[in-house]
């Protein structure tokens, strides 16, 4: 998955907020901003913030606002894959809120982020918007688990999930393969990284980017997306870096996702099943009809 956030993908990925079908950042926003103050009136102030995959932190501005209602200062570190993008992020929140914000970044993958957040003592939230359901189940299981490991009594993790049911409407936001959309492009940019840091030439106009929605309502999984490019013809390319030759059959998949799939929808009995199994247990939560807010904190 990392492979598409570089500078690029992370920008794109924001892009995909404006699109009109895409419902989801429009109801992240939407159930955070109607319940801010009350996920905030649940914490233990004051505290420090630790965001994984922060992106561009308007949403998590909403939540860092509220928190600074009651405390003067607030320690805020921000994760992101891109440490390019990381760094214009920075710049900007040093500009909207001065010396109240004391910031240390954290560039790079989540799992090593989640090692420095473990050599902090003070009391502390991890937040996480829309994150998880972009893993494979066995990494969402990982995460999470991860994160209980970190968290002590006083602390908590706050994230979002997708909870949209409807099939329509996931295809209208998720399947579009038009290029000049920036899902496609979120979706074909891990191929330009490839080529950029392994020295290859993969022409895309030699594929055609393809994909399906997986409805699964077994309580030990969730439903997912699954996006692919299929070979127009038998072609071969050289990634010169790697000293490696791949040769792809007409018709064959280069998938363009990790493990059973991407973009995950949960229903509560799968959410439930998941936290448990993570040692983590959900201490509130607040949804509305596409997406849900979830309050956790460690299982001791």
């Amino acid at each position: 998955m990392s492979f598409r956030y570089d500078n690029q993908g992370s920008v794109f990925d924001q892009e995909c907020a404006d699109l009109e079908e895409f419902y989801h950042y429009r109801s992240e926003k939407a159930v955070i901003l109607s319940n801010v103050k009350n996920v905030v009136s649940h914490l233990d102030i004051p505290l420090m913030v630790f965001e994984l995959g922060c992106g561009n932190t308007k949403k998590s501005q909403l939540i860092l606002n509220e928190i600074l209602q009651h405390q003067s200062h607030l320690d805020y570190s921000p994760n992101d894959f891109s440490k390019d993008f990381l760094v214009d992020v920075c710049q900007n929140l040093c500009t909207i809120y001065g010396h109240q914000l004391r910031l240390t970044p954290m560039p790079g993958d989540l799992m090593d982020a989640l090692a420095k957040i473990k050599n902090y003592r003070d009391r502390k939230l991890i937040l996480w918007l829309s994150g998880l359901q972009c893993f494979t189940m066995v990494k969402q299981f990982e995460m999470l688990s991860s994160i209980a490991s970190v968290l002590e009594a006083n602390d908590a993790c706050l994230l979002t999930v997708d909870v949209t049911q409807s099939r329509e409407l996931i295809e209208k936001a998720y399947l579009d393969y038009d290029y000049s959309k920036p899902n496609a492009k979120l979706y074909t940019n891990g191929v330009h990284v490839i080529n950029r840091e392994l020295g290859g030439n993969i022409n895309l106009s030699q594929f055609k980017l393809e994909g399906r929605y997986v409805e699964d309502k077994d309580v030990s999984k969730a439903s997912y997306n699954q996006v692919w490019l299929t070979s127009l013809c038998k072609q071969s390319y050289h990634l010169e870096k790697v000293g490696k030759t791949v040769t792809f059959e007409e018709g064959e998949k280069l998938l363009l996702y990790a493990g059973n799939g991407m973009s995950h929808k949960y229903t509560q009995k799968q959410l439930d099943h998941l936290f448990a199994r993570a040692r983590l247990r959900i201490m509130k939560k607040w949804e509305n009809e596409h997406c849900a807010l979830i309050l956790c904190k460690r299982i001791f």
